[in-house]
């Protein structure tokens, strides 16, 4: 487990993740929590934010790869909890006349969610290449494939190429 594998892109998936599931525990709308007045939202709520976290995990205990894969998952599953979450709190939202009221819950939850998209997206950009890990991985790799086939003679422009006789093949 080496924690200076983490980059922005992992650090900010994972403090949103962190922040949405305690934001979900405070009021949201008319004084109810996201638990309470959410229905199959709050279960896409925690899917993206165990998807957050899962990318910070990857990254400290895995290959790169792997995160990555999480990543692109997590932008994913991510980018339609916040289509929903938006839907639900502006086209959709309680207001006087059904009695109830849009809380800071809500708006932070949002912006949360957008973190963690966020913070997925930007560990897909960062590819890594010139990090040591990256590195090491690359010369582990081609430690296994063995050393490279030398090169093949230099033909001569003067001469046309070599025909094979057919008969005989």
């Amino acid at each position: 487990m080496d924690l200076r594998r983490l980059r922005s892109g992992e650090l900010i998936a994972g403090a949103s993740a962190v922040a949405l599931l305690a934001v979900m525990f405070s009021d949201w709308f008319a004084g109810v929590n996201a638990w309470e007045s959410l229905t199959f939202l709050r279960v896409a709520l925690v899917i993206t934010a165990l998807l957050a976290l899962a990318i910070v995990v990857l990254t400290v205990t895995r290959t790169v790869a792997m995160a990555c894969s999480a990543a692109g998952i997590t932008v994913g599953i991510g980018s339609l909890t916040l289509l929903l979450l938006l839907f639900r709190v502006i086209v959709n939202e309680p207001g006087p006349d059904a009695g109830a009221s849009i809380d800071l819950g809500a708006y932070l939850g949002v912006l949360l969610v957008f973190g963690c998209v966020a913070g997925a997206w930007r560990t897909l950009a960062d590819e890594r290449t010139g990090a040591p890990a990256s590195i090491e991985q690359t010369e582990r790799v081609l430690a296994v494939r063995g050393a490279p086939r030398p090169a093949p003679p230099a033909r001569d422009p003067s001469r046309p190429p070599a025909r094979r006789d057919r008969s005989t093949s």
